[in-house]
């Protein structure tokens, strides 16, 4: 009872848990700090707790915001270019065993409130940018990308034919192991993508089932929880 009345008050205390948060992370050393005394990058880490997570950018002028109470485990972030921006929001969002990956410049990744990742990268190049929305469940071997990271060329004329292109993955989506999310894909609110799917249609019906490979509508009038009940 008093250790639950302890954990409470910490809770609701933001100068509590912005020092208990600095105390974790100096315990459980990341390289944050560098970045933000060179190279002209704005690291705002608040209340958030992260281990096991490193920095690696190359750049200037990229925002990187993890929001209170947010927690990273074991995870990656790289930057290569320019005004880029990640911003994971606050709430009970924990991310573990995730590589977050933005090259060229004006990239960003947007990760809402409360929502969770338990495995695999996330990455956004040429200016483009993935935004996943509040309360989502991503399962482990995720993988979500706006380009090919190579270009493809039309043989007759010689113009690239593989633009990259915007991720948006609506509120309380749900996707399950071994996942895959082209560039161009849309996920509505409220929807399940089965098990190994890859994801590259703008999808419009909320309260869905997609499955397959491509993935295809299969089931409507369907909700999820986080919980068995």
């Amino acid at each position: 009872m008093v250790l639950q009345k302890i954990k409470s008050i910490m809770k609701e205390s933001p100068f509590i848990m912005q020092v208990i948060a600095r105390i974790y992370r100096f315990v459980h050393y990341n390289n944050a700090w560098k970045y933000r005394i060179w190279g002209g990058n704005t690291i705002s880490l608040s209340s958030a707790f992260l281990k096991g997570t490193s920095f690696d950018i190359s750049g200037k002028n990229n925002i990187i915001i993890v929001g209170p109470k947010a927690r990273l485990f074991n995870c990656k972030i790289k930057i290569i270019g320019d005004s880029n921006r990640l911003e994971i929001k606050s709430g009970s969002t924990i991310i573990s065993n995730t590589s977050f990956w933005m090259q060229h410049g004006s990239n960003e990744i947007i990760i809402g409130h409360d929502s969770t990742i338990e495995g695999g990268s996330l990455a956004a190049i040429e200016g483009t940018k993935i935004t996943v929305g509040d309360d989502c469940m991503f399962s482990s071997d995720i993988e979500i990308r706006t380009g090919d990271s190579h270009s493809i060329i039309n043989a007759v004329n010689e113009k690239r034919i593989n633009p990259s292109d915007d991720i948006l993955i609506g509120d309380h989506v749900w996707l399950t192991a071994h996942v895959r999310v082209m560039k161009g894909a849309v996920i509505p609110n409220n929807s399940i993508v089965g098990n190994s799917a890859i994801v590259t249609s703008k999808f419009d019906k909320e309260n869905s089932v997609y499955a397959g490979i491509p993935a295809k509508h299969i089931k409507d009038n369907i909700n999820w929880d986080r919980y068995l009940r």
